[in-house]
């Protein structure tokens, strides 16, 4: 019963020690917003839940070559760069990397149109493009192989205790 108590203690203390590397910052706002058509694009704003470092933004087109930015500014909670030239009306894709406050990675990717003169915006060359935020997950994967593993070696443990008694074991 002792080691039941054990298993139990280990395992809230896992949750509890994960519970903030799995509440990493996130993109909350983005301009251009994702899947939206905009008319021009002087600069590109994303928005985060909480001051981030070390940021790194790409602007590509649908045939993937790279539009120049200036370097990504961060300024509280936003992080801001503007393309060296006027992009041409097509589809585009944001791509953002960031340090959030708690020291992890997350990234994520923005796809969006420029609206051609005509208002008509261009198709798509490749298929499309995920607009959601992603995370770099190492920190959920972690926790969740370790949970597995305490569980897994508190059953060894405790089928191991049993195996050992004798019928006339009162422990």
């Amino acid at each position: 019963m002792r080691l039941l108590g054990l298993l139990a203690g280990v395992i809230a203390t896992l949750l509890l020690a994960a519970a903030p590397a799995v509440a990493h910052d996130r993109l909350q706002a983005s301009d251009p917003a994702g899947n939206t058509t905009v008319e021009s694009l002087d600069a590109i704003t994303l928005t985060f839940s909480s001051r981030v470092r070390f940021p790194a933004m790409v602007l590509h087109d649908a045939a993937g070559a790279a539009v120049k930015l200036t370097e990504p500014q961060v300024r509280g909670k936003d992080l801001t760069a503007r393309p060296l030239s006027a992009p041409a009306p097509g589809k585009y894709v944001i791509g953002w990397r960031v340090v959030s406050s708690d020291g992890h990675p997350i990234e994520g990717e923005i796809p969006f149109t420029l609206a051609s003169a005509a208002g008509e915006s261009t198709p798509l060359a490749a298929g499309p493009v995920s607009a959601s935020e992603t995370d770099s997950g190492g920190g959920r994967l972690w926790f969740v192989g370790a949970l597995i593993a305490v569980v897994g070696v508190g059953f060894a443990v405790a089928m191991g205790g049993r195996r050992g008694r004798g019928a006339g074991d009162p422990s």
